[in-house]
């Protein structure tokens, strides 16, 4: 039997023997006209651009002589109809043929003579191969060089294939150059009479008539059809044989025995500025002026090179094509597409998904199981905090296929009858199924209650829908290469089942992000723009903010820029998209700036000056706020609540104090003080056993603690509580009146103030032993 080698560059047609100093020569030319080091590449490597520039060369030239025959067809008719018309119109005439006439003989020679040179021309067509007549292609080119360059990195793997029997999985993650290695790996590494058998495809045959095996799969196979496959890559595997197999991931695309066999896995490698450049110098024919520099073609894909590298342009012209796909990717690109590390505010988030693509990652080197591997994981937090940027971003760090869904898209499909639901459901689970590895993001899972809970008439529907919900769970948790990730804004309300081990067994928060993180956040968001100004002013503005608030406040920006003349963005446009136009009358403001001064006041005195602010911008609808960024560890004591209750209620206590009488500024809408101040008071009544008449007595969880208030003594605790809250906070904002005015007056001139410098006006008030009275007039 003959054992495969790769293919020299004498087994191909149009070249002279290798022992011809004329081919030698030509090949070298060849090369040295390129300004290519040969150097710089393998052995194979070199072969596979010798042999690609010589057809594209073939190609160059065939095409020249056919645009050269077409013009020569051209000019005859032209002559030929001229000579026509002059014939016709002496006829008219009476005067005889023209002297041109006379000619004739000599068109008819021409003719002649062009025949015998189109027959000379189809002579020298019948050694041009029928690939040759068609265009170089530039992904196919690039494909060739890159796949050859595999190999010349491993020269032991090249020896295992001509005298050994080794299993090599490659690894081709981009659909389109998978296509394109499927199309030339033979021609690149084995010789054109070598037999192979395809484990897919073809039945079994015996040793004695094959030289390899091969096995290309560009989708996960079915389960049947995965038995199947199994039993044949086990028989096959008996001859030892050599055996390529290609796929997005051997993990999950290959035979379980494929993978067992594999003695090298092997990651193709992506596009790079170097075959970039031969590429183009092979399909134009010509030499690049310069040299690319790294990141100016980041976005290039394979699709790229076949658009732009073409054989009529010149290498600049391509460059320049190349160029202009690449910036408008970057121009499309949304700012919600960011890589991992530009991910900020996202805490635990960002440390889970950094473990997790660090064991997928082992997983597909085959260094572990995929039991191993993180793949159920929930994420809590609020409305516009990131959860389904971090999902996309996280599947695109793992190499993972997105597939996103909600119950309302389920919902949504056919009639919205149960059975088009679940049909919807089930498909979504067998598309991450199709198209692992993958990550199935489910977004808004507290869609799926606890069943325990459900009492209304459409009580069946829904555990009907949560029971099925698990059970596809269920399902592909066994399934190699699917993460399934839900996000939700009150993990509390999903079904316990939905949270346990195996199935969305981690749950990872996602707060507001803190100053800090908002200031990163600005700073990837605004790119290339602000890049020498200070923007922790604006991050203190934006406290409070989600990054969706951030992506919007940016946008606006730039829209403003934009509208002005189309001039560059500059800080004033971000603050004025930012905070809103005060156009509050001068009392109102006040009462703000001593609303919020009696917030963070009585917040330092009982909690410390670390990480709290407030502030008296216009912005979102609110007029002021005041918050602490990190609230630490809890001891969750009964005097701990009951100060919390004060500094909730401190506001509406100062303007009470200093402006005569509250406002609703307190209440009137959900998460005012009021409503904050009373759900508290009601989970220290009725959940957390810390207040009330009968604190051992547990009515339900905190969550639920607004419920509570349909009982009529707990309306009565609650009330004692909010009290006493609001009579201990006014003596404490009595004893410090001199500093609250103070505050507020700080707050009126700039807007803002934190904690240290809260801190610093109390120790000076006290310092200097101010009485409790008045300490200034309202500004």
């Amino acid at each position: 039997m003959t054992q495969p080698i790769y293919t020299a560059l004498e087994s191909f047609p149009d070249h002279p023997p290798s022992g011809s100093r004329a081919s030698g020569d030509r090949r070298q030319r060849a090369v040295e006209a390129d300004d290519v080091p040969t150097s710089a590449m393998g052995a194979l490597e070199l072969e596979t651009y010798r042999k690609c520039w010589l057809a594209s060369s073939r190609f160059r030239r065939h095409n020249t002589e056919v645009a050269a025959e077409r013009e020569r067809e051209r000019a005859i008719g032209l002559a030929e109809k001229e000579a026509r018309a002059a014939i016709e119109k002496a006829m008219r005439t009476g005067k005889g043929f023209p002297r041109s006439a006379s000619r004739s003989g000599h068109s008819s020679s021409s003719r002649s003579s062009i025949e015998d040179v189109d027959d000379d021309q189809d002579e020298s067509l019948r050694r041009i191969s029928d690939a040759e007549r068609y265009p170089p292609n530039g992904g196919l080119v690039a494909a060739r060089l890159l796949f050859s360059r595999i190999f010349d990195r491993r020269p032991a793997l090249l020896d295992a294939l001509r005298s050994g029997a080794p299993a090599i999985l490659i690894d081709v993650g981009d659909a389109l150059m998978l296509d394109r290695v499927a199309m030339v790996w033979r021609s690149i590494l084995f010789e054109s009479t070598t037999r192979f058998m395809d484990l897919a495809r073809d039945p079994v045959k015996r040793r004695e008539d094959l030289d390899a095996l091969y096995l290309v799969v560009k989708e996960p196979p079915k389960s049947t059809s995965k038995i199947s496959l199994d039993t044949t890559a086990l028989s096959m595997l008996a001859f030892a044989l050599p055996l390529i197999a290609i796929s997005p991931l051997a993990r999950s695309h290959l035979p379980e025995a494929v993978n067992a066999a594999a003695t090298d896995r092997i990651d193709f490698p992506p596009l790079d500025a170097t075959t970039i450049v031969r590429t183009i110098r092979i399909v134009t024919g010509k030499t690049c002026p310069q040299a690319i520099a790294d990141g100016t073609l980041t976005h290039t894909s394979i699709a790229d090179l076949d658009i732009a590298v073409r054989f009529d342009r010149t290498p600049q012209e391509c460059l320049a094509e190349l160029r202009r796909l690449n910036v408008a990717k970057i121009a499309k690109k949304k700012s919600r597409e960011l890589t991992l590390s530009q991910l900020h505010g996202l805490g635990e988030a960002r440390e889970w998904a950094e473990e997790a693509i660090s064991d997928i990652e082992a997983w597909k080197r085959g260094e572990i199981s995929w039991s191993a591997v993180p793949s159920g994981v929930a994420l809590n937090g609020p409305a516009g905090c990131g959860k389904t940027t971090f999902a996309a971003v996280f599947a695109a760090s793992a190499g993972l296929n997105f597939v996103s869904a909600t119950l309302a898209k389920w919902q949504s499909s056919g009639e919205a009858h149960l059975g088009h639901l679940l049909r919807a459901m089930r498909q979504d689970f067998e598309a991450a199924r199709a198209r692992a590895p993958s990550c199935l993001f489910i977004d808004e899972i507290d869609s799926f209650p606890d069943r325990a809970g459900v009492t209304h008439s459409h009580r069946d529907y829904v555990i009907e829908v949560v029971n099925a919900l698990l059970a596809e769970i269920d399902g592909i948790a066994g399934r190699e290469g699917v993460v399934i990730m839900g996000a939700s804004n009150d993990i509390g309300r999903c079904d316990p089942a939905l949270l346990r081990a195996g199935r969305l067994e981690r749950i990872v928060q996602i707060g507001l992000p803190d100053i800090p993180e908002l200031e990163k956040m600005f700073r990837v968001r605004l790119g290339a723009d602000l890049v020498d100004e200070d923007i922790l002013p604006i991050a203190e503005l934006a406290a409070g903010m989600t990054g969706a608030d951030v992506e919007r406040v940016v946008k606006d920006a730039r829209r403003a820029a934009r509208r002005d003349g189309g001039r560059s963005l500059v800080f004033d446009d971000l603050q004025k998209a930012l905070v809103e136009d005060d156009d509050r009358p001068h009392e109102l403001r006040w009462r703000t700036c001593v609303h919020e001064a009696a917030h963070i006041l009585v917040d330092v005195i009982h909690f410390g000056p670390q990480n709290v602010f407030a502030r008296v911008a216009k912005m979102q609808g609110r007029f002021g706020m005041s918050a602490r960024r990190n609230n630490g560890y809890s001891s969750g004591t009964t005097e701990e609540y009951r100060k919390r209750l004060e500094v909730i209620l401190a506001g509406r206590t100062a303007e009470q104090l200093i402006c005569g009488s509250a406002s609703h500024g307190a209440g009137g809408v959900p998460g005012s003080d009021l409503d904050s101040a009373t759900g508290l008071a009601c989970a220290m009544v009725g959940s957390f056993g810390l207040a009330g008449p009968t604190p051992l007595t547990y009515l339900g969880p905190a969550r639920d603690a607004g419920t509570f208030l349909a009982f009529a003594e707990i309306r009565t605790a609650v009330n004692h509580e909010l009290s006493e809250a609001a009579r201990s906070c006014a003596l404490l904002l009595k004893e410090n009146r001199s500093v609250l005015e103070a505050i507020a007056r700080r707050l009126a001139a700039h807007g803002r103030i934190d904690g240290a410098q809260v801190a610093t006006l109390l120790a000076e008030a006290r310092r200097d032993g101010l009485p409790s009275g008045r300490g200034g007039a309202e500004p």
